[in-house]
């Protein structure tokens, strides 16, 4: 272990040495969490393994968790591959085997092993009461975005920005537990949008259409989340286009849209389409460029409500001493899905679906 991999992996092995090797100790308010298999995207099993320790250390701050043996092995057992697919029901029988209060699942989405390293995850959290959406988040970064004017600060390993990246992720996470060891979203600025449905994104770039758009997915939900919106449960809606669109992402047929509307109270659904996720730039700092598209339909009757695309790349606004500019795709898209969050939101007087109460 190099000597900047020592330094940033210290904190978390300190604070929670018991988590990092499955155990954890238990928290003032008793809360238990299980801990899903990291999904690798990318096929980077090291980067997913770092992830998996600096997330153990972060999670073990919380509450106790479950061992990812027994976790593992209750997995097995129930069938489940993939927790962000799993219907609720299944959920909360997985819960009451691990005795967990909270499922955490988290998606490698982007590693880039070059000059300088990039890294993007997203996590969610679940509740075991209902099988439902609790909290979901979304970070990219790499690895001279902490650099300073003299350069100190650089990362030059994955390996060594997964626990930064985690710590970050899940900075306001305690902040958001519930009382009964669920969340909230922050006071809501768009509620009168309703409950949202964000559909899986379409990608045509050039690289890895389908990752950049499940990436993108991810921020987009974890935007919304973060603003406010209440959100139809992820493994919910891939439920409901499993059984009626055969899983097929990139918008809705008509009968998906009614039975989003009816049967998981959607009052409006949000789809987008990812144009652009390119890397370019020299090998000391890359520059990443980004274009996206949304589309927001009324989800009682199909109507468009609003759309708004948008396309930035990272140096477009570079600041004093260039401290402005971004070199992660992940990070850029946050940026982007932003802005036009941002505009939605100056939009939305005018755009505002009738929501379940209204019909």
């Amino acid at each position: 272990m190099n000597l900047v991999c020592a330094l940033v992996l210290a904190p978390v092995l300190l604070a929670a040495p018991s988590t990092a090797l499955g155990g954890g100790t238990l928290a003032a308010d008793g809360r238990s969490i299980a801990l899903f298999p990291v999904q690798d995207r990318v096929g980077d099993s090291a980067a997913a393994a770092a992830i998996d320790l600096a997330l153990r250390g972060e999670l073990g701050r919380l509450g106790r968790l479950v061992g990812p043996g027994e976790t593992r092995d209750a997995l097995r057992r129930l069938r489940i591959r993939n927790g962000d697919r799993v219907a609720p029901l299944l959920l909360r029988q997985l819960g009451a085997e691990l005795r967990a209060d909270w499922l955490a699942t988290a998606t490698l989405h982007e590693t880039e092993r070059s000059l300088v390293p990039g890294l993007t995850l997203s996590v969610r959290l679940y509740s075991t009461r209902t099988g439902e959406l609790l909290w979901t988040g979304f970070r990219g970064q790499s690895g001279i975005d902490r650099r300073t004017v003299l350069g100190l600060g650089t990362i030059s390993e994955v390996e060594d920005l997964a626990p930064l990246v985690a710590r970050d992720l899940l900075r306001e996470l305690p902040q958001a537990a519930g009382e009964e060891g669920g969340t909230v979203p922050r006071e809501g600025r768009r509620s009168r949008l309703g409950t949202v449905a964000v559909v899986p994104f379409t990608g045509s770039t050039a690289w890895q259409p389908t990752l950049s758009a499940e990436a993108v997915t991810e921020a987009a939900q974890a935007r919304l989340f973060a603003d406010g919106i209440p959100l139809v449960s992820p493994n919910r809606l891939h439920d409901v286009l499993r059984r009626l669109q055969g899983g097929q992402w990139g918008g809705v047929t008509a009968e998906t849209r009614v039975a989003l509307a009816r049967t998981a109270a959607a009052d409006s659904i949000l789809t987008g389409a990812v144009e652009t996720y390119d890397l370019g730039g020299g090998d000391g700092e890359p520059e990443p460029l980004v274009a996206i598209g949304l589309r927001l339909l009324e989800a009682s009757t199909g109507r468009i409500l609003w759309t708004g695309s948008s396309e930035r790349r990272g140096w477009d606004h570079p600041g004093l001493f260039r401290r402005g500019r971004i070199h992660s795709r992940g990070a850029l898209v946050s940026r982007v899905l932003e802005d036009l969050a941002r505009r939605l939101d100056r939009a939305a007087v005018q755009v505002a679906p009738r929501t379940e109460g209204q019909r």
